[in-house]
């Protein structure tokens, strides 16, 4: 990875460990929570089952139903779920101890803080909720087709011109949801809605990080566009978690909020407190 400036690092302070979250202020939550007009709520959520979308090479969700039934007259019943899962198996947010890169997680702390155990510093029980003003781009709308193509990456042009389609602005602290059209292909295509994606290209994380966004999240497995450009690996990945602090959110089902043309929103979205957690599960809310 190339020597660079670091993005938000020490910006709210040497310890910091929430990152873009300090751009939510009560304020910037009060402002969001006015968005409400019809109180229409939709859940941005894939269903979580075994067969559900999940990264390749990831184990999928295991899950049983231990219960007990007297069949007795007047007899007593009762169940329970078992889950066994990626925290990364469904719709969900990457912490801040996701990904790294020259051995330091986001602010400098180091990657020795992250261990079988989890993660010392940065992880996701840090993040107890994300509310702020949504942001719909949908982009694949915005180019008139029904999903980008594989390898498509999203300039900051694209991310602009659809804003100005849409008639809204982005504005600090924004939690920004780009629709690809991709999560169309996951019932249709499975083997290729896993082999790669569009999505945002290097370009763009430098127009993520002029917006100042709290959160990116997409309706794909990975948020940016795979494969990804030049070499390196997941560079959106690494340079928005790790040097800018802002949170990624992946596979959202984005299509009713589409379809309803719905592009700014009170989002809600309260990550499980895991304790040195990597990442977790969210059922993500638009409340229009």
């Amino acid at each position: 990875m190339p020597e660079q400036k670091i993005g938000n690092w020490g910006r709210w302070g040497p310890d910091d460990q929430r990152g873009t979250l300090n751009y939510l202020s009560s304020e910037v939550v009060k402002r969001a929570a006015g968005l409400v007009k019809k109180g229409k709520v939709y859940s941005l959520a894939v269903p979580l089952e075994r067969d559900g979308p999940i990264w390749p090479g990831r184990n999928r969700t295991w899950h049983c139903t231990s219960y007990h039934n007297d069949p007795a007259p007047g007899g007593l019943g009762g169940a329970d779920d078992m889950l066994v899962m990626h925290t990364h198996g469904t719709t969900h947010v990457d912490s801040l101890a996701h990904v790294w890169y020259d051995n330091r997680l986001y602010n400098g702390h180091s990657s020795n803080n992250v261990t079988s155990a989890g993660a010392a510093k940065n992880a996701i029980d840090n993040a107890r909720w994300i509310v702020g003003r949504g942001v719909l781009l949908d982009v694949a709308g915005y180019k008139g087709v029904d999903h980008l193509e594989k390898g498509y990456a999203i300039t900051p042009e694209d991310l602009e011109g659809c804003a100005r389609t849409h008639n809204v602005s982005i504005e600090p602290g924004d939690i920004l949801l780009i629709r690809t059209g991709w999560y169309r292909l996951f019932s249709t295509d499975r083997a290729l809605f896993d082999s790669g994606e569009p999505g945002p290209g290097i370009a763009a994380v430098e127009w993520f990080a002029k917006s100042e966004v709290c959160a990116i999240g997409a309706d794909n497995g990975g948020v940016e566009v795979l494969p990804p450009e030049g070499p390196g690996g997941m560079v959106v990945h690494y340079k928005v978690i790790r040097d800018l602090g802002a949170y990624l959110m992946e596979y959202l089902d984005l299509e009713e909020l589409a379809r309803d043309r719905i592009y700014e929103f009170l989002f809600v979205a309260t990550p499980l407190r895991i304790v040195r957690g990597i990442g977790s599960p969210l059922n993500p809310l638009a409340i229009a």
